[in-house]
């Protein structure tokens, strides 16, 4: 092929290959208007990402120059639609539902070129981010500058936040078709706040070491960190976390190990017992304690 065509793999035009051609051809009845039409599947000769091309021209697309002569033009649509100067996020499924549906229509409508839907998706996103975080105003304005005054957002976050809301309100109240360099700079910073609030946390956690500053996160460390050695033996809380206690507030811990020590004397578990002993808190490891996880019905 000739000409290059976008790979939204290689985020720019590539050399591709033609794997299957479909050429279609019409007109009226006195040929005065002719149209052809064209699909093909592509291939990049870079990755070998695979994409759908329509090219599609008639007699009254024309151009003329200077000295009369005609230049017919054609439009060109690759299939799927794609981002040329962004990402969209990944690991979206950590997203909350309620958000993430939206995200995914405004990315939908971003991808097919509908700019106005695009701002008003943008700013339906802060509106849903509000919604789930419990930021209730019916001004959204008020919202955004809560979400920082309630420790959600930093102030220079907040502030990119309303040039969000002006844009979205001017798309949606006033018909102002937003220019497309614009949306990809507000789509960067929902990308940025998304991925902070919601993703980020969930995929280092495993990988590196994070802070626990919840009790079902420390319940989780503590049933990690006993092994088979440690069965049948007396240990202090500390002994159990070792290394890891620095993954804890010397508050947390405390309060932590005082719910711990309730579930235990209420028989909710059966890999440990408590005990105190000359005034230190010890567990007695009775047993690995079995891997478990949830899955929701399907």
């Amino acid at each position: 092929m000739k000409e290059k065509y976008f790979c939204k793999n290689c985020k720019g035009l590539r050399n591709h290959k033609e794997l299957f051609k479909k050429e279609l051809r019409g007109g009226d009845e006195n040929d005065f208007f002719m149209w052809i039409e064209n699909y093909c599947v592509i291939e990049c000769l870079g990755c070998e990402n695979i994409s759908f091309l329509k090219v599609y021209g008639d007699t009254e697309m024309v151009e003329h120059d200077e000295e009369g002569n005609a230049d017919y033009f054609f439009d060109k649509m690759i299939f799927p639609f794609y981002l040329e100067k962004a990402n969209e996020l990944e690991h979206q499924h950590y997203i909350p539902e309620n958000i993430r549906t939206i995200y995914t229509e405004t990315i939908m409508a971003f991808k097919a070129d509908l700019s106005i839907l695009t701002a008003g998706g943008l700013r339906a996103i802060i509106e849903a981010l509000c919604n789930h975080l419990k930021i209730k105003d019916n001004n959204l304005s008020v919202r955004i500058d809560l979400l920082n005054k309630k420790g959600h957002l930093t102030l220079s976050e907040s502030k990119r936040l309303h040039s969000i809301r002006f844009m979205g309100n001017d798309a949606l109240h006033e018909i102002v078709k937003p220019k497309k360099e614009h949306l990809y700079l507000l789509l960067e910073i929902v990308n940025h706040l998304l991925a902070n609030l919601f993703i980020n946390d969930k995929i280092i956690k495993g990988k590196v070491e994070t802070l626990v500053d919840s009790y079902d996160e420390f319940f989780r460390l503590i049933r990690a960190k006993i092994t088979k050695e440690m069965v049948t033996s007396k240990l202090t809380l500390l002994q159990i976390l070792d290394k890891s206690r620095k993954l804890l507030s010397k508050e947390n811990i405390i309060e932590y190990e005082n719910k711990l020590i309730e579930e235990i004397s209420d028989g909710k578990h059966d890999f440990i017992k408590f005990e105190i002993h000359e005034g230190v808190n010890l567990y007695e490891i009775i047993k690995v304690p079995s891997q478990y996880f949830s899955i929701k019905s399907l």
